[in-house]
């Protein structure tokens, strides 16, 4: 018998005698419970954890308030460690406590692409326009169209003071105190990155009462930072402190009284005891071999794969003949039953980060479209000793542009390289083409001979794709766009 089965077995046996548990059994039983209520912890907070985790590391380079933008003014690069960074626009990040400035004014400027999470990244509810309900997206996506707009942030439950005083705003109420917002700009040349810096630097901040403080756009492309969540015991410290500084979340009241059980709890200390401590970090350590096992797999989940006899998978779960709709909304519910898709939420916090309803909706030219893999065609996992090609058709379906990157299998962040600066390729690179329009793409440690289009990887390291089309056109809804899987042409080749 395999021993994770004898493990299994052992508990089942453990002695009890007339109901009660005998000798060792006590002990045994609790401190599994205790430790199966963390592992499960773990993966129910990694988007809240997530979050805090990139502000708090973002905000040791770059300060805080909601007046500091964290600018990547030369696009992002392997030195930040954030889950699944998009390195091939201009981002800027920003975090915000309504409980210190009250309602928050954001002047968008035009061009821009942005949206606001709450703290445990969710979008916040925007208003209700000609019958869509606009969902964590302000810029291009929003209610403003991308022609520029003013929004009210407001914590949710909380009305104007007098009548008429938010007339003027497009309003969105967040049910955390925390705020995130993540904007995108766009440049046309990967050689003059300033018309994406210059929408970035385009929005401004300001207390709706009061006084404001001079906005900050903080140059950090250069600067190294550590956004990425803890993998020890260290996690629930970080948890801990998000629950003691927000509000009191009203969202699975089930979930809440395990992290309580915990004792992790709104306005108590958390004080566990030193074999509590030991079994945290194992709880932690193995909440997130978990998490990223569930990643691995994810394409043996019903209804994630994009297409039938492809490796590529969709967050938000699609069926393969309607790519019109998702069948999992912004919340990682199951818009049939409304309950939580818990792998299809576990798989998105633990390698990326935000979400509104941009990046799930399916209208033609807005928004984008995500296709993520971890396999090559033969169903391997992807591992940076190896050799792939992977061939594209032509005209990708984006408005806006397209691009493929690549992704370090354990961290999420960008692949780091020796000489590759962006471990990624996209629209306005100088693509080598195919006579018939199509593309090849070559991952691995050394260029091939007479490639022209290659991505470095590091061996000894897995990695995972995304290919994102930004402003999806009509080709993609219709299924007549259709990637190609990563396909070995050698192995440990370095």
């Amino acid at each position: 018998m395999e021993s994770g089965a004898d493990r299994y077995r052992d508990l089942a046996d453990l002695p009890f005698n007339a109901g009660y548990p005998v000798g060792e059994s006590a002990r045994v039983l609790e401190e599994e419970l205790f430790f199966q209520r963390a592992v499960q912890v773990y993966l129910w907070a990694l988007p809240a954890v997530n979050m805090c985790a990139m502000r708090d590391g973002l905000g040791e380079v770059a300060g805080r308030g909601y007046q500091v933008v964290s600018v990547f003014e030369q696009r992002l690069k392997p030195r930040t460690l954030i889950t699944t960074p998009n390195c091939d626009v201009i981002y800027g990040l920003v975090f915000a406590d309504l409980a210190q400035t009250g309602p928050l004014v954001v002047e968008a400027p035009p061009g821009i692409q942005g949206l606001v999470d709450d703290f445990w990244h969710r979008p916040l509810a925007g208003p209700l326009i000609d019958g869509r309900q606009y969902l964590g997206d302000i810029g291009l996506p929003g209610p403003d169209h991308g022609k520029g707009g003013t929004y009210l942030i407001v914590p949710d439950g909380q009305e104007p003071e007098h009548k008429g005083e938010w007339d003027d705003f497009f309003v969105y109420r967040s049910r955390t105190d925390g705020i995130f917002f993540l904007l995108r700009g766009f440049f046309s040349s990967v050689d003059d990155l300033s018309p994406g810096v210059a929408a970035i630097e385009g929005i401004r901040l300001r207390p709706l009462r009061g006084d404001a403080k001079p906005m900050q756009y903080e140059h950090v492309s250069d600067v190294p930072a550590d956004a990425l969540y803890p993998r020890d015991a260290s996690y629930f410290d970080m948890l801990h402190a998000f629950v003691q500084t927000d509000r009191i979340d009203q969202v699975d009241p089930y979930m809440h009284g395990v992290l309580a059980a915990l004792g992790i709890r709104k306005g108590q200390e958390f004080a566990p005891t030193p074999r509590q401590r030991e079994l945290l970090d194992l709880a932690a350590r193995t909440g997130w071999k978990t998490a990223k096992t569930l990643a691995a797999g994810y394409d043996r989940e019903p209804n994630t794969l994009w297409w039938s006899d492809r490796r590529w998978v969709a967050h938000a779960k699609t069926a393969q003949d309607d790519f019109w709709h998702t069948l999992l909304d912004e919340e990682f519910r199951d818009r049939a039953t409304g309950h939580t898709d818990v792998n299809a939420k576990a798989h998105m916090f633990v390698n990326h980060y935000s979400i509104s309803t941009g990046m799930i909706s399916s209208v033609v030219g807005f928004g984008a479209k995500y296709a993520n893999t971890y396999r090559d065609h033969d169903g391997d996992l992807l591992t940076g000793e190896n050799a792939y090609r992977i061939d594209l058709p032509a005209d990708p379906p984006a408005r806006l542009f397209w691009s493929l990157t690549l992704y370090d299998a354990e961290t999420a962040a960008e692949i780091d390289a020796e000489g590759q600066v962006y471990s990624s390729l996209n629209g306005m690179n100088d693509i080598t083409f195919n006579q018939d329009g199509s593309f090849t793409i070559h991952v691995g440690p050394e260029r091939p001979e007479g490639a022209g289009n290659w991505i470095r990887t590091v061996p000894g390291r897995g990695w995972f794709a995304l290919i994102r089309w930004y402003g999806p056109e009509q080709a993609f809804f219709d299924r007549k766009y259709k990637p190609g899987d990563f396909v070995k042409t050698s192995a440990g080749t370095a």
